[in-house]
């Protein structure tokens, strides 16, 4: 067991890496954002990098994670 002060900060590290929109399914999931390459989540690009943004921590919804599965399945990580 662990605890708070043993986890990681809720802030990726990965804001600001450079960044371009994922490629879409054909439902145009995932709406522009990009897949931050160091916790995986989708977010919108600004100017190019990735803005800050917490580390993914899994979806909020079913639907969420369907389409992000269909998106994994079709375009890998």
């Amino acid at each position: 067991m662990w605890s708070d002060l043993q986890a990681d900060p809720l802030a990726c590290a990965g804001a600001g890496e450079p960044a371009e929109p994922a490629p879409t399914l054909p439902d145009g999931y995932p709406g522009g954002r990009a897949l931050c390459p160091t916790c995986w989540a989708f977010v919108t690009p600004v100017n190019g990098v990735l803005a800050p943004h917490d580390s993914w921590r899994g979806d909020e919804t079913r639907e969420e994670a369907d389409r992000r599965r269909d998106w994994f399945n079709s375009f890998g990580w």
